[in-house]
């Protein structure tokens, strides 16, 4: 695996700038990173974080909405971004050639955008039709259920996109509050990988951003202590969307690596456990799996599932089973090897890219504060041993503590207690 140049530096007004130059890629990936998320907005003021993110497109005090669309799109690159529960993201692609287009393109929407109050407006509808599309979704609308049951009402738990109520609330001077106390030097990140010289980037970075000055506003506090809850929404729809959950470790939780190489062999894909039991031997879904999610202070370890209505017990029963027979006898040391293999494969796979590659370091920063190698966290995952995994297994996927969130019709009535007992 070729590493580029890792180096990382703090600039004069406090923002942090973090490279991996790769002189041999024609391309750059460039992104900033907001260190906070949706688990950090006031309550009433649910959804501001994604859709300060949107209205971050829509003016400047150099470029209007669709000058900001062309600017890199008429280069061949092209702007995205993203909101998540701990970070919000701007990034960028472009030819190594267009590196300060890119740049000062990112820091105009970052730094001086113009939250216009008629903009906010119209804004207002587009986000609206994304809460009542995200509403539609049912696979999205039965993991957001369950998240509110794991985390207890905790921020974590809360719907990313806010509702139609609190965006519908939402005004400029709150978006300009919110943008002076979240985007402040400290609070934001310049991540950047691909064809590109760090001290190029560097003098830039300097020239280009003026983030507010001031001292960061607090991040939210840990989740409560936690409960397993069971709830079936009824909806007029043709399959069974069901989601367990039960609460996992924080990103830096020294469980991290087994309980990756554990969700692998679980529901990681196609030759999983789930898969091959609920899929391909039972026939009783076209999709499941498992995932996991590490935050900076807690995790939740998932399982998803459509299946038809006539079929969802039966289902569950094959979960339990498999759950079951994991923490009883633990994998095997095949099923562990096929499965640390998968996960470095999957990561040098990422290496490829350099967007890949910029959101790992972004990663490595905002947890961690440094920078571990791809090459160390492969040797990390390769170093898991099947009683590692037995023993996270025996700790974690015991049944009576995963949560159920089930949205859509069953036939012999609404899932409870009686199918999927709790603690």
């Amino acid at each position: 695996m070729v590493q580029g140049i890792y180096r990382k530096t703090v600039l004069t007004s406090g923002m942090t700038l973090v490279t991996e130059a790769m002189p041999w890629r024609t391309s750059v990936a460039v992104g900033v990173w907001v260190r906070s998320g949706s688990r950090d907005e006031p309550v009433e003021w649910l959804g501001i974080s994604h859709f300060l993110e949107h209205m971050m497109f829509k003016g400047t005090e150099r470029r209007d909405a669709r000058s900001i669309a062309a600017s890199l799109e008429s280069l061949g690159g092209h702007l995205d971004a993203y909101t998540a529960r701990e970070q919000v993201c701007y990034q960028a692609r472009a030819l190594a050639e267009h590196l300060p287009e890119a740049v000062d393109v990112l820091s105009d929407i970052v730094c001086r955008s113009l939250l216009a109050p008629t903009e906010v407006a119209r804004e207002k509808d587009v986000v609206r039709e994304e809460i009542l599309a995200y509403e539609d979704n049912p696979e999205e609308k039965v993991n957001d259920l369950l998240a509110e049951q794991v985390w207890g009402g905790h921020e974590l738990g809360r719907p990313i996109l806010g509702t139609a109520a609190t965006v519908g609330e939402l005004t400029a001077d709150h978006l300009k509050d919110y943008f002076w106390r979240r985007y402040r030097p400290r609070d934001l990140v310049l991540i950047a990988t691909g064809g590109l010289e760090h001290a190029h980037l560097e003098e830039l970075a300097e020239r280009m951003f003026a983030p507010p000055a001031g001292e960061s506003m607090p991040l939210s506090e840990g989740p409560p202590p936690y409960r397993p809850k069971i709830q079936h929404y009824a909806r007029d729809l043709q399959q069974l969307y069901v989601s367990l959950g039960t609460r996992g470790v924080a990103d830096v939780h020294p469980d991290r690596y087994p309980l990756v190489v554990l969700n692998t062999l679980l529901g990681g894909g196609m030759s999983s456990r789930l898969f091959q039991s609920v899929r391909e031997q039972a026939g009783l879904a076209y999709s499941v799996y498992s995932a996991q999610e590490f935050y900076r202070d807690a995790g939740m370890l998932s399982i998803q599932m459509g299946v038809s209505p006539d079929r969802g017990r039966e289902a569950l029963n094959r979960t339990r089973e498999e759950l079951d027979a994991l923490r009883d006898a633990g994998p095997t040391e095949e099923e562990v090897e096929a499965a640390r293999s998968q996960i470095r494969g999957t990561v040098m796979i990422e290496q490829d890219s350099v967007s890949s590659r910029m959101n790992y370091l972004a990663h490595e920063e905002i947890y961690r504060g440094t920078h571990t190698p791809p090459e160390e966290q492969v040797k990390k995952i390769l170093a898991v041993t099947r009683e590692q995994v037995i023993d996270v297994a025996r700790r974690h996927l015991e049944p009576s503590r995963f949560s159920l969130a089930a949205l859509g019709p069953a036939h012999g009535g609404p899932l409870g207690a009686n199918d999927w007992p709790t603690d």
